[in-house]
């Protein structure tokens, strides 16, 4: 069985949920293991991608923001991922 491979959105909304359970869980062994993996995969998508896929990812990440409840925990969190592409797009033009 092979699991289908997630946007570059889902992958650093995966990536950032490991990492804030991991520090809720003292960084468990299970846990840090999933963020650090998760982390990996983040880094290799986020390297992978040309400057418009960066651009459509953070595109859709504001979109999934936008469907939250301004200053709830779920749009604070889908803040942090758009926040995030946001700058990796900006990175990839060499604006920051």
């Amino acid at each position: 069985m092979t699991r289908e491979r997630m946007s570059i959105e889902e992958t650093a909304s995966a990536w950032l949920a490991a990492e804030r359970e991991a520090i809720a869980l003292d960084n468990t062994p299970n846990a840090e293991r999933r963020a650090r993996t998760l982390s990996a995969e983040y880094d290799e998508a986020i390297r992978a991608a040309s400057p418009e896929e960066l651009l459509l990812a953070w595109e859709s990440a504001r979109r999934i923001q936008g469907h939250e409840e301004m200053g709830s925990a779920r749009w604070l969190e889908a803040r942090s991922v758009s926040e995030l592409l946001r700058s990796e797009y900006q990175a990839s033009r060499g604006e920051g």
